[in-house]
């Protein structure tokens, strides 16, 4: 089942319905591997959820899984959460400094330019949760 290519995370079972198995994992911010995180406000831990699709599985609540996304898919998610909406933001900066000359309205446009760009996200957020497909194995 372990592709080459994907990411994985551990994580516990929560719940299972007919349909969805509900998996927490924790999610740590990339400077909580530093020897100054204690020091530093910046570190950061978060406890998450994925409803991955019931395949029939044996799975029960507390078992310790692994949660496994395709790296393609984890690019993707990369795309269009970060590298598309710097792109527009970009085009946005450049675009408006080319018509009006004005650098302040500019960023501020920039900036403001990605709060419907992440509407439109949400918006979209089933349309776009089908693209990705979370698998799970139980854990050695």
């Amino acid at each position: 089942m372990r592709s080459k290519a994907s990411v994985e995370h551990k994580g516990v079972v929560e719940k299972i319905s007919d349909s969805v198995i509900r998996v927490g994992f924790v999610s740590h911010s990339a400077c909580s591997g530093c020897h100054a995180r204690g020091a530093c406000s910046l570190s950061d831990v978060e406890n998450k959820y994925v409803d991955i699709k019931n395949e029939g599985g044996s799975y029960l609540p507390g078992d310790p899984v692994d949660i496994i996304l395709e790296q393609k898919q984890g690019f993707m998610a990369l795309w269009l959460g970060y590298i598309l909406p710097l792109l527009v933001m970009l085009a946005a900066l450049l675009i408006v400094v080319a018509i009006t000359g004005r650098e302040g309205l500019a960023g501020i446009i920039a900036v403001l330019i990605l709060m419907p760009y992440y509407v439109l996200l949400y918006l979209f957020r089933n349309k776009v949760k089908e693209k990705f497909e979370f698998k799970i194995r139980k854990s050695a």
